[in-house]
């Protein structure tokens, strides 16, 4: 790297170089896993240029002043108020584009020169919009998360889902703090003078710029969401919503639609190609031996599982500061991910943790790229310095973020359980037999089978369902599933036709204590002799 030369050659060159040196045999392999490398396998990265088109048409509609404008007028008033107004545009645009340079740039255009313009401090105007423009790492559709799903092999929407409620609570935290210094500090966030807050009927007209953001947002996460679509086909209608938003705003122009055509190539090209360098570069790796090395090390040492996940938080902060995401994706979680699962942890929590790192690495020196960033539009007078101590306070807000997702794993967790694991199983029932773990977490999904007793009384699905002793637990004493069990004339037939089910411990048990369901139906009871 040093010779200046792009991460994915070197990460490449490194390992082809290491392979003929010590293992000539590995080039071969490397031939045979690109030529097994079809589109089914690499499916889950398509929706990445999709999502990276609609955040670029978005952005070139010019929707982030309109954005800005609202918050402008609504949010002026209060000390703080354009500050924590550009936190929220942040994460509005997060959810639209899932590219944190995109917001950072168009915040770094637009708001800082309008609060510094205002008499914000350069610190505080500069810091909230690195910090805000890297909530794209968190809030989806983020393009990291897509990345992680595609080499740990999970679930592109519970990635989402998991990495919502810690997004919309660190923007929470940069708000808080921003309103807290702001009050007892007023001279470094004034409020706007009462002739420039706006009138009732301005601030009300300027909410029609929320309409098509948030049918776009809410239209794509949703179809994610709730499975109506795959994360690709959401991607697909993202993008043609984001190009039939820009036709009713009038921006579609053939100028807009090439340069959105032309970054959405140049970024997708970038990230495939340190995708494919990372890639020979973990294989050669893996190839040698060194990944099996370190996993059987660690997991056979007697040592605490916090330490081993803490020690990887360290290792992801300290490589963030030199090393690209994606490049730091594709070498630590090969390794890591099956480490994290030998250990009885959730990948889907580690996924989080590890964005969570990547979001502090793009504001940290020296490879911060979105302090760069900044500092290719902000205006003259804000310094290298004035951007470098900036992000000092929401790097503390991040830790502590960071902390608490360690502490608390719920709070990333909660949600993707909730809609995959309950709401999609009273969406699709079908999915709850081959899911039947999900009754000990949500036992009130025990109506889903009572409301589909074709399911519940097939023979081949009470066998599962009698085989899971915690489940079969919860069912059969639960009131209101017993009552529908001794109470079904297809019970009985099931029973009848199915005298082995019987059998069971946990049904042999249940029949015994209905004395008055045997005394009625004496086939049955005469079978339990």
């Amino acid at each position: 790297m040093s010779t200046g030369l792009p991460i994915a050659f070197c990460l490449s060159t490194v390992a082809i170089v290491t392979a003929l040196i010590f293992e000539p045999n590995l080039i071969n392999m490397l031939l045979f896993q690109f030529k097994d490398f079809t589109l089914e396998s690499g499916k889950t990265l398509i929706c990445i240029p999709l999502f990276i088109f609609m955040g670029f048409i978005l952005h070139c509609s010019g929707i982030a002043k309109d954005l800005f404008d609202a918050v402008y007028l609504w949010a002026g008033g209060l000390r703080g108020g354009l500050g924590m107004g550009t936190i929220l545009i942040c994460a509005i645009m997060a959810a639209m584009i899932g590219v944190s340079s995109a917001a950072t740039l168009s915040m770094g255009i637009i708001a800082v020169p309008a609060m510094l313009s205002r008499n914000y401090d350069k610190k505080i105007a500069t810091g909230i919009v690195q910090a805000g423009g890297a909530l794209g790492f968190l809030i989806p559709p983020s393009i990291m998360m897509i990345m992680y799903a595609f080499v740990a092999q999970e679930s592109v929407g519970r990635l989402f889902a998991a990495g919502l409620v810690p997004g919309l609570m660190l923007a929470s935290m940069y708000m808080i703090y921003i309103g807290i210094k702001a009050y007892a500090h007023p001279e470094l966030a004034p409020a706007l003078p009462p002739e420039e807050r706006g009138s009732i009927k301005e601030k009300v007209v300027a909410l029609k710029y929320l309409i098509l953001p948030s049918i776009i947002i809410f239209g794509v996460l949703g179809c994610i969401f709730t499975g109506i679509t795959s994360p690709t086909e959401a991607a697909a209608l993202g993008a043609a919503g984001a190009i039939i938003s820009a036709a009713i705003r009038r921006t579609l122009t053939f100028e807009n639609f090439k340069e959105s055509l032309m970054r959405t190539l140049s970024l997708s090209g970038f990230n495939a190609y340190i995708i494919l360098g990372a890639i020979v570069f973990s294989s050669v790796y893996s190839g040698l031996g060194a990944s099996n090395m370190i996993r059987e090390s660690l997991t056979s040492m007697n040592v605490n599982p916090w330490v081993v996940v803490v020690m990887m938080q360290l290792s992801f902060f300290f490589l963030g500061m030199f090393l690209d995401d994606i490049a730091i994706l594709f070498l630590c979680m090969p390794i890591y991910v099956p480490i994290i699962k030998t250990l009885g942890l959730d990948p889907v929590w580690f996924a989080v943790l590890y964005v969570m790192n990547m979001q502090m690495a793009y504001i940290t020196p020296p490879y911060g790229l979105n302090l760069f960033y900044m500092k290719a539009v902000a205006p003259k007078e804000v310094t290298l310095s004035d951007i470098y101590r900036s992000i000092v306070p929401f790097l503390a807000l991040q830790a502590i973020a960071l902390g608490l997702l360690l502490a608390f794993p719920e709070i990333a967790l909660w949600l993707p359980s909730l809609l995959f694991d309950y709401f999609q199983m009273m969406i699709h029932p079908d999915l709850l037999l081959s899911k039947l773990d999900v009754l000990i977490h949500y036992p009130s999904l025990y109506k889903v089978l009572i409301n589909n007793p074709q399911m519940l009384f097939d023979a081949g699905n009470m066998t599962n369902i009698l085989s899971n002793t915690q489940v079969t637990s919860i069912l059969f004493n639960n009131s209101d599933f017993q009552k529908f069990l001794i109470s079904s004339p297809e019970f009985v037939t099931m029973l009848l036709e199915n005298d082995w089910l019987i059998q069971f411990p946990a049904m042999n048990e249940f029949l015994q204590q209905s004395q008055h369901f045997l005394d009625s139906h004496q086939q049955i009871k005469s079978l339990m002799q």
